[in-house]
């Protein structure tokens, strides 16, 4: 069997929350929260609440599952062990949807972050996508950073987690500064009414919990860094991460979503396209705006850090184990990076600001389907490989299937639309199924045993 190539184990348990939660910690609390808030203050808690007690489970079948198997590409290992190259080609196929289409549309949200921050960025025009205009400096924006996010996953994990780190922290310190100024300025009566007066009080909660997963997704890229644990202690706390994390994320959007309601009437501030932009500088005038408008630049650099390094851990296990082309699964000499993945990440990153916003909404509305699909996977391969545990395990599945069902359901708030999303759905399966059974089934280069050996490692047994 050849070598397998395996990364430098420096994530510490800090790091490993900090991964997740700067992927949901981005800027959806202060660019989209009318779209929860537009339904009531406490409906939009009570969902998010909801939400939380229900991915418990899917978290603890995580963390049980890492903690025994901590190896690249997590998600990948569980389906392969559990039931084989096929499902796990498809498992991972999903998840690099998920994480890698985030990429570019965080940088194209980053450039229209700073041209409604800086009108001035709004000139020399070259073209129009669907009514979207591209401008060169804010095209100038998003592919520099992009070459940041390449060069800090192309250089070392270390980079990345300190960037990741100094992120989070600073978004959560600005989080805890705009509750106590909302809690200090804000009213009561701003909150009222709790839910929206003409609809009722279980549908407005339902049509929040019905997003809510979305935006609490990235527990699920701590699995794929499993593998660069620095030691024992990490890998044993894995499982206790994964559900601080879920937690977390459920305080930190009722929170935002508190603050928001507390500063100004929450039913004039969801008509904004930046609600919680709208409702501080209502409230402190418009020298806040600055500063409102810096955290949604760090949270949406957090997203695209974090979803950068979760696509390139998934691309290199799946090259690794030859689920996709080997390439994609060889490190630097000198770095031991995956530094092709990294340079694949970063180039569909670059196409993001070239393509503009208006093509890209309906590739991360399937991206937050992928999402689903995968802790479905997950879900059933825990109840395949063990049978402990099997009431948590059957729970899991249960709420997957939930979720799954209110996303392809037609008519429901969050369901797919017919026919953009459902035909790139399609041509997304069609090219997983092809590329496996005409190509990647076909290389003959790799033995099954050597392609266990490479994705699970010493796990193989």
């Amino acid at each position: 069997m050849n070598n397998r190539k395996e990364l430098k184990k420096t994530m510490g348990v800090k790091d490993y929350f900090f991964l997740a939660f700067g992927i949901y910690g981005g800027a959806a609390w202060i660019t989209t929260l009318g779209g929860w808030l537009k339904h009531g203050p406490i409906a939009s808690i009570l969902g998010f609440i909801i939400c939380g007690l229900m991915l418990m489970p899917i978290g603890l079948v995580y963390g049980d599952l890492t903690s025994k198997m901590p190896v690249a590409g997590g998600e990948i290992a569980f389906a392969y062990k559990a039931f084989g190259p096929f499902i796990a080609t498809m498992t991972g196929w999903f998840l690099a949807l998920a994480y890698i289409i985030v990429c570019p549309y965080e940088a194209i949200s980053v450039s229209l972050v700073i041209e409604y921050m800086f009108p001035s960025f709004k000139v020399l025009p070259l073209y129009t996508i669907r009514g979207y205009t591209i401008y060169l400096p804010s095209l100038i924006v998003g592919i520099s950073l992009s070459l940041l996010f390449i060069y800090l996953n192309y250089k070392g994990v270390k980079f990345t987690k300190i960037f990741q780190n100094i992120v989070s922290t600073t978004i959560i310190i600005l989080v805890i500064v705009f509750l106590i100024l909302s809690i200090y300025k804000g009213s009561i009566n701003n909150i009222k009414p709790y839910f929206v007066p003409d609809e009722n009080n279980f549908i407005s909660i339902f049509k929040v919990l019905s997003m809510a997963p979305f935006f609490l997704a990235g527990f699920d890229a701590i699995p794929l860094a499993a593998e660069e644990a620095k030691d024992n202690r990490s890998i044993k706390k894995i499982g206790a991460i994964i559900i601080l994390a879920i937690a977390v994320g459920v305080l930190f959007y009722c929170t935002t979503t508190l603050a928001t309601s507390l500063i100004n009437p929450w039913q004039k501030t969801v008509s904004s396209s930046m609600p919680t932009l709208y409702a501080f500088t209502s409230a402190f005038g418009s020298k806040f705006k600055n500063l409102v408008m810096s955290c949604a630049i760090l949270g949406l650099l957090s997203t695209w850090n974090g979803c950068f390094f979760a696509g390139t851990r998934i691309l290199f296990a799946m090259g690794r184990g030859g689920l996709l082309p080997s390439k994609l699964g060889k490190l630097h000499p000198k770095y031991n990076t995956p530094y092709l993945a990294a340079l694949f990440t970063g180039f569909v990153s670059i196409l993001g600001p070239f393509i503009g916003k208006s093509g890209l909404i309906p590739a991360v509305n399937i991206g937050a389907l992928a999402f689903v699909i995968t802790w479905l996977s997950i879900s059933l391969s825990a109840i395949k490989l063990e049978k402990e545990n099997l009431f948590v395990k059957r729970i899991a599945t249960f709420v997957c299937l939930f979720i799954l069902s209110i996303i392809l359901i037609p008519y429901f708030p969050s369901s797919l639309s017919w026919p953009t999303e459902w035909v790139l759905l399609g041509v997304w399966i069609v090219i997983g199924i092809s590329m496996y059974f005409f190509i990647l089934n076909k290389d003959g280069k790799m033995t099954k045993e050597e392609q266990a050996y490479q994705i699970l490692g010493k796990y193989n047994r």
